[in-house]
């Protein structure tokens, strides 16, 4: 994100809080204003403009005013709608609806999907959202717009953090590579070492080239999609954590919950009381 629509903030128009939706009442639609759907379980595949993704727990996606936003179920969906506009801090002559247009042009490349970097927060909001969603006062009205902006600047602070490591990320093809290679094997037994000595350096290089191209360890990398498929599973399935754990990479359900807990700073059975509808 640049510098300018860094100065863009939220403002909440209404909000509605969606309980295992099985399907979507309009299959396409196009709104007056920014909307947003934060995903609390369950999946959905979607397309905004000639733009297509899937989200899924965990996932918040946002939708420019003026595009078609076309979206199917995909599994039983909970999820938090929130219609919004924006203001700004800034002073500088670029108005709004320019920044917003910038603004637009940058998500279309990722999507339209919000990483989120801190998921327990997001939790936390989405679950304040939910405590708050049958009240209509002005105080309450006030504090959902309180939470829309937490929201949106974690998912911005993680966004400006990936663009400023884009352009180190796209000079090393090795660390492409290399992060292929994890994708492929991330759920099987996997070394780190085994990966350097198949890409021809040394353990202690390509940890430095790996933080140094993408701002994060390759273990570190590696574990984030461990527990993005341990977190999948624990919402959308019934496996036992043995299961999930062999699912995912891990020898054993014990280490599984305490790699997940270190994480996460929940346990996987409270995670998934948490999540399931």
């Amino acid at each position: 994100m640049t510098r300018n629509n860094l100065s863009l903030y939220p403002i909440l128009s209404h909000h509605k809080y969606w309980n295992s939706k099985a399907d979507f009442q309009l299959n396409v639609d196009t709104y007056e204003l920014w909307v947003m759907f934060a995903v609390e379980s369950g999946s959905f595949s979607y397309r905004i403009g000639e733009v297509e993704g899937t989200g899924r727990v965990g996932d918040v996606i946002v939708c420019p005013p003026g595009l078609s936003f076309q979206r199917d179920v995909t599994q039983v969906l909970t999820f938090h709608f929130i219609g919004f506009s924006f203001s700004s801090l800034a002073r500088e002559a670029q108005s709004v609806k320019e920044q917003e247009q910038e603004l637009q042009l940058q998500l279309s490349h990722s999507s339209y999907k919000l990483s989120i970097k801190h998921r327990s927060r997001l939790a936390d909001n989405m679950d304040s959202l939910k405590q708050q969603s049958s009240y209509t006062d002005d105080q309450n009205h006030h504090w959902k717009n309180h939470l829309l902006n937490d929201i949106w600047q974690f998912c911005r602070q993680v966004e400006i953090y990936s663009d400023n490591n884009q352009d180190t990320a796209l000079t090393d093809s090795l660390i492409e590579q290399a992060k292929a290679i994890i994708h492929q094997h991330c759920f099987q037994d996997f070394s780190m070492h085994h990966l350097a000595v198949e890409l021809g350096i040394s353990p202690v290089q390509l940890s430095r080239r790996f933080q140094r191209s993408l701002g994060i360890t390759p273990s570190r990398y590696l574990t984030a999609l461990r527990i993005d498929q341990v977190k999948l599973l624990l919402t959308e399935t019934q496996l036992s954590l043995e299961q999930i754990a062999q699912a995912s990479g891990y020898s054993n359900g014990f280490y599984l919950s305490r790699i997940f807990s270190k994480n996460m700073k929940v346990s996987p059975s409270e995670f998934r009381k948490m999540n399931r509808v």
